[in-house]
């Protein structure tokens, strides 16, 4: 009876250290969320450089793959891994009463994971990626005049991110910090181009524009 206990134990074991295998896999990915701009969006040093009736929104979508790099196994329920968003959309909001300052990005990322699978089903994912800007655009709409709003458009910012992913079964959750910069040079309705004014950083006029956010998402992994 013991050595049949004994077996049937070693072959739980097994099964588990197959089920949590099976979650350590390639994975794709889907998932929309909130995007939270910080209140040091272009540079701002504080919360109240903005006034005390400044409201934020955002949110994001985003698409991509883990690819579990199997041949470096580290453990049975641990894999080092390629994290890649190949379609990385952002929306931040800035608004008071009628006056609007809306950001839009659009770019991809890609950067080194780490998965780990304590549990059957149960995923943590820690990742840090570099996020390319591809296109980013800004309009400014005002009340006063909503025919004179400014736009803003530019190519080739760069943002990072750090985060962590909570996988279980189907259902991924995400918690992501993700600053860095991007570009954006007025564009001239009357000219119909784009000039070299640039919306720069409120401690210096730079040609780039801190757009730090965090990020929380709900999705699905298959």
């Amino acid at each position: 009876m013991k050595k049949i206990l004994i077996n049937l134990l070693l072959v739980a074991i097994s099964f588990a250290g197959i089920a949590q295998d099976g979650n350590l896999k390639k994975q794709t990915y889907f998932r929309v969320g909130l995007s939270s701009p910080s209140w040091k969006y272009l540079g701002i040093d504080d919360k109240s450089d903005w006034g005390d009736d400044i409201k934020r929104i955002g949110g994001l979508f985003e698409v991509g793959n883990i690819f579990m790099l199997n041949s470096m196994k580290i453990a049975p329920d641990m894999r080092l891994g390629i994290n890649v968003d190949y379609l990385s959309v952002n929306y931040h909001k800035f608004s008071e009463d009628d006056n609007n300052l809306n950001f839009f990005y659009f770019g991809s990322k890609i950067g080194p994971s780490f998965s780990y699978s304590p549990v059957s089903k149960l995923v943590f994912d820690v990742y840090a990626k570099i996020n390319p800007v591809w296109v980013a655009g800004s309009v400014w709409a005002y009340q006063e005049d909503l025919i004179d709003d400014d736009f803003f458009m530019g190519f080739m910012g760069i943002k990072w991110s750090v985060g962590l992913n909570v996988r279980y079964s189907l259902l991924m959750l995400g918690f992501e910090f993700n600053p860095g910069y991007a570009k954006f040079r007025y564009y001239d309705s009357e000219e119909n181009e784009l000039t070299d004014e640039y919306l720069g950083n409120d401690n210096d006029n730079k040609d780039t524009t801190p757009v730090p956010a965090m990020n929380f998402t709900i999705g699905i992994s298959l």
